[in-house]
């Protein structure tokens, strides 16, 4: 299911170096009030999450995604789109 679409705008970083703009200032996203806990393997390269900074053209609540027969699916988060049907 779609629940958004959106630009990538930087190249994938390691979470611990990933920054977020909180109230006006920069800090790391792992110091962020979030929602899930991503802090596992920070320090090894081949275990910790990836981030990437995406600007969102359009996004939609979870119970408005869209799906219809045929869609491009994949299990990552960001993907680049080619199947026609889907775009």
């Amino acid at each position: 299911m779609y629940v958004g679409v959106g630009i990538v705008a930087d190249e994938v970083v390691p979470i611990k170096d990933f920054q977020v703009l909180v109230e006006g200032e920069n800090k790391p996203l792992l110091e962020a009030d979030l929602q899930v806990s991503m802090d596992k393997d920070v320090n090894d390269p081949d275990l910790c999450e990836y981030v990437v900074r995406v600007d969102w053209i359009k996004t939609l609540p979870k119970h408005e995604a869209i799906w219809e027969k045929g869609m491009f699916a994949n299990q990552n988060s960001a993907c680049k789109l080619r199947n026609q049907f889907t775009i």
